[in-house]
């Protein structure tokens, strides 16, 4: 399909978080993998990402009586292509076989990237398979083939990579993260240094994180874990937030776009349904 033909179909642009034109929607990509092969996945999500596509991946893990979880459904019902890391973990996975399933209900086309030798799905209807022995390289290439798309020229504004340019330190302290979704979300959240959380890369700080969730009008406690790389202008957010008798897992990787010390912009750096745009406030630096 052609990329304005795809634009049109897919709601045509969004905002890029920095205060300039709206532009088209990228497509989206639902990579559906076990945990044994979550090195190949990131390698693969990483390039695809660097190459312009949005991606979005199942890191939490949770489910709703043996269902995908609803924010799961929404990204396998918004995504372009699914996109199958084969194996005889994914063979033997319930959450893959769940979103494979979905997936295939939902009329997506699906491109198999066989890592071993276990027979490949039957049931996966508009299915492409990759040859043996494919490495990410080449599962890009058929992703953009099958998309008919071109990867990004890394040079444009539209890589992500040239916001962390802009972006300083991330400290520690209270921040305020405010995010556009429909309905309302925002974090009041202390950020705290912890070896529990600690990198071997230097470039890389984190620690522990505990205070409030608000999202859709309901407000509970947060507790959770946290890394920013300085060289990547990456915050990841490992959260568990309780609305109710169930808590909510998540994981959050924002990518900075820009601001001071005290201010930032941020995106998601997954998803497809609904990408958030955040900004993020720091209230009270950390005292020590």
């Amino acid at each position: 399909m052609p990329d304005n033909e795809r634009d049109e179909k897919r709601g045509t642009a969004h905002d890029d978080g920095r205060g300039g034109p709206r532009r088209a929607a990228p497509p989206g990509v639902f990579l559906a993998y076990a945990p044994a092969d979550a090195d190949r996945a990131a390698a693969l999500d990483g390039r695809l990402r660097a190459d312009g596509a949005r991606t979005a991946l199942d890191e939490s893990r949770d489910d709703c009586n043996g269902l995908p979880a609803e924010p799961v459904l929404q990204e396998l019902g918004a995504c372009d292509l699914f996109l199958l890391l084969w194996s005889r973990d994914a063979a033997d996975d319930p959450h893959v076989q769940e979103q494979s399933r979905y997936a295939a209900s939902f009329g997506k086309p699906c491109l198999v990237w066989p890592l071993d030798t276990t027979a490949p799905p039957s049931e996966q209807g508009q299915a492409e398979q990759l040859p043996p022995g494919s490495d990410a390289q080449e599962a890009g290439a058929a992703v953009h083939r099958l998309l008919g798309t071109r990867p990004t020229d890394p040079q444009s504004d539209d890589d992500p990579a040239r916001g962390a340019e802009r972006v300083g330190a991330l400290e520690s302290g209270h921040w305020r993260i405010e995010s556009d979704a429909q309905h309302g979300e925002s974090l009041k959240v202390e950020l705290t240094p912890s070896a529990d959380a600690a990198s071997p890369h230097d470039s890389v700080e984190g620690g522990l994180l505990t205070g409030t969730h608000q999202r859709a009008g309901l407000q509970g406690r947060v507790t959770g874990r946290w890394w920013f790389s300085r060289t990547e202008g990456r915050l990841d957010l490992e959260l568990e937030s309780s609305f109710g008798l169930r808590p909510v897992r998540e994981l959050r990787h924002l990518q900075l776009l820009g601001g001071g010390d005290r201010s930032l912009t941020a995106e998601d750096l997954h998803g497809i349904a609904a990408p958030r745009h955040y900004q993020l406030t720091l209230e009270q630096p950390r005292s020590y």
